[in-house]
């Protein structure tokens, strides 16, 4: 007897976790045979320095950049024998990323979010292997952040806080979008208060309390050298101007890095008090993940694969429910156009720090204008985002 024919729903799913799969069992290989180290043992340094009492900030600008939660968190993986410890930590980081991004293609289009989600896994790969190449912690921010906003979206407030605290505690630029929950969600400010100060606890809990108290005054101290890591392969907006002839004093950085936030606030609120839930979800994951990009000033290459992750879902949408072909196409060459490093070494250094900041802005203009309801459009019409809203609530 014949077997029925797949679905066409899940044949661009079953492509891209297959290729994506190809691309982990490929770095894995590569670790064991000693020809690559990931980020992994940095964080392994940390939990056992922290376990023993030691101190886990070094001096200068790179090292462990987290919270001591982080270390604490990282513990379960940290006393694995190494090589089992990378790839189940690189693992862990895929299966994360793939359910966020999973329920961010289900709010945009629940009827068809295999379609979008193999598109997004599609057009996100050959950037996002860079990240998954490199162990660190982006992609497990990015899947918790975005479940995060997706229970927000349905209405699950407790178990939303407890995810977007989550985030913060593994990777602390995932704090942003805390704060931002914060200020948009009365409802979700007393879950999210509960579940940060069971963080702080939680890092606490040490056979020596001062040790663990006195940490997070290293924290300040760290935190304070390493933001303004200066010149070199950051790609936020400063480090991209300055390699353009444009130099911006740090006084200035951190002004529009403030103004830049109250702009994400001001037009996420618009957002989430005027279109229904899912759509405003979506919309609040965009911003906040182009933010995150531009004006943090530690952004490594790998951090794009977020972008190219949800890039790559909202080209999902335009393709297969929108049927808006030109803009689908128009998100998956940008998603490429961020692999320019591989290219050609003349075209790497050419376009090195600044190119792709330019086209996270360009990814936030087409959320901006596409996305984010206008000052005359008060009521959506479209059918595709029928519901409830996610207007401000006590």
């Amino acid at each position: 007897m014949s077997r029925p024919p797949a679905s066409p729903l899940a044949r661009p799913l079953a492509i891209g976790l297959a290729l994506w799969a190809i691309a982990l069992v490929a770095i894995e290989a590569q670790v064991i045979s000693g020809r690559f180290v990931s980020e992994f043992h940095i964080y392994a340094e940390a939990t056992w320095a922290w376990w023993r009492g030691a101190e886990i900030y070094e001096d200068g600008i790179n090292g462990f950049l987290y919270l001591p939660s982080s270390a604490v968190l990282f513990t379960p993986w940290a006393y694995l024998p190494p090589l089992l410890g990378d790839a189940l930590w690189r693992l862990s980081l895929l299966a994360a990323c793939w359910w966020g991004v999973a329920r961010l293609c289900r709010l945009l289009a629940p009827a068809d979010w295999q379609r979008v989600f193999g598109v997004a896994l599609l057009a996100a790969l050959p950037i996002g292997v860079v990240d998954l190449r490199g162990a660190q912690t982006e992609f497990l921010m990015l899947g918790l952040m975005l479940g995060g906003l997706a229970d927000i979206a349905e209405g699950r407030w407790r178990r939303a806080a407890f995810l977007l605290v989550l985030a913060g505690a593994f990777k602390p630029q995932a704090l942003a979008l805390v704060l931002l929950a914060f200020a948009l969600w009365p409802a979700l400010r007393l879950h999210l208060a509960l579940w940060l100060a069971a963080a702080l606890v939680l890092s606490l809990v040490h056979w020596n309390p001062g040790y663990a108290l006195g940490e997070y005054g290293q924290l300040v101290r760290k935190t304070m050298s390493s933001a303004n890591p200066g010149g070199g392969v950051w790609h936020d907006f400063a480090n991209g101007l300055a390699t353009l002839g444009l130099p911006l004093d740090l006084t200035v950085q951190t002004a529009i890095r403030a103004l830049a936030g109250v702009a994400v606030l001001v037009l996420a609120r618009g957002t989430v008090s005027r279109l229904p839930a899912p759509r405003a979800g979506a919309t609040v994951a965009a911003l906040i993940v182009t933010y995150l990009l531009l004006f943090n000033p530690r952004t490594v290459l790998g951090h794009f694969g977020d972008m190219a992750l949800v890039a790559g879902a909202f080209a999902g949408w335009e393709f297969h429910i929108r049927r808006n072909r030109a803009l689908g196409w128009m998100l998956v060459l940008l998603c490429f156009a961020l692999t320019t490093h591989v290219w050609t070494r003349d075209l790497h250094l050419a376009t090195t720090t600044w190119f792709k900041p330019l086209l996270a802005c360009g990814f936030g203009l087409y959320v901006v204008v596409r996305w984010v309801p206008s000052l005359t459009d008060l009521t959506p019409t479209d059918s595709d985002t029928a519901g409830e809203t996610l207007a401000p609530q006590s």
